[in-house]
């Protein structure tokens, strides 16, 4: 059970969770309908308009997630988030490596995870879901952003939507838990929008191009390029045929 505080405007959902994380319990979401200052990763911000989309928390605070396991918490939320919207639209929703949510070409949705440590021991991870829902209309330097609505035609509210993605969140984080995260990748591939398609990559301040060839159980993007195969463990991926990438 998750009790869920709910905010008409905040800054950000992600930042509400952090400043309570130490003493607040495993599982508190934080649901707002508008946030003023919500981001992505690589700091790149999150257009957040209000009633327009589901924009939610979660802090995770198992005591069998660990520095080791913690990074697959991304993947568990694209995991969920791909199965949860499926069940509410009937539509296939794709994953981009490794944290987009897409469909016909566009992003629908995003995800963000960051976590508190004291010393070299995790404390918790609170994860970040921006799901656009309505919205029909995009800033002009967003022509690769969708939504839910727009990509399925099904128009739904966020507490049908968090609601969804918490039960399939709470089923996947299990998986994690008690499999691996070579459990939650092979759940992965076959929602994949990744595989097999021609990418470009930019990671640690290097740029690569090359073919998607497998996800390893490790969550790595293994890459096809000219100098042979890369894994991919950190990066910035665009994806033939996705978001703008042709």
């Amino acid at each position: 059970m998750h009790q869920i505080l709910r905010y008409e405007s905040t800054d950000s959902t992600n930042l509400r969770l952090k400043e309570m994380a130490d003493e607040a319990e495993n599982g508190l979401v934080a649901l707002a309908a508008e946030q003023t200052l919500g981001r992505g990763r690589l700091s790149r911000s999150w257009v957040s308009r209000k009633g327009e989309g589901a924009w939610f928390s979660i802090l995770v605070k198992d005591a069998r997630l660990t520095n080791d396991n913690a990074a697959g918490l991304v993947f568990v939320c694209a995991l969920a988030g791909a199965k949860s919207l499926k069940r509410l639209t009937g539509a296939d929703i794709s994953i981009k490596w490794p944290n987009d949510l897409v469909r016909n070409g566009k992003k629908l949705a995003g995800i963000l995870c960051e976590s508190g440590f004291e010393g070299d021991v995790l404390k918790w991870t609170v994860c970040g879901i921006g799901i656009n829902l309505t919205t029909l209309t995009f800033p002009k330097e967003l022509p690769w952003a969708g939504s839910v609505q727009g990509e399925t035609g099904v128009a739904l509210q966020a507490d049908e939507v968090v609601d969804a993605f918490l039960e399939d969140f709470d089923s996947a984080l299990e998986m994690l838990l008690t499999g691996g995260l070579a459990a939650v990748i092979t759940a992965i591939r076959p929602l994949s929008a990744t595989l097999g398609k021609r990418v470009m990559a930019t990671s640690e301040g290097r740029s690569l191009t090359g073919e998607a060839l497998e996800l390893l159980p490790d969550g790595a993007l293994l890459l096809k390029t000219e100098d042979g195969l890369m894994p991919l463990r950190v990066g910035d991926v665009s994806v033939r045929g996705i978001m703008g990438y042709t």
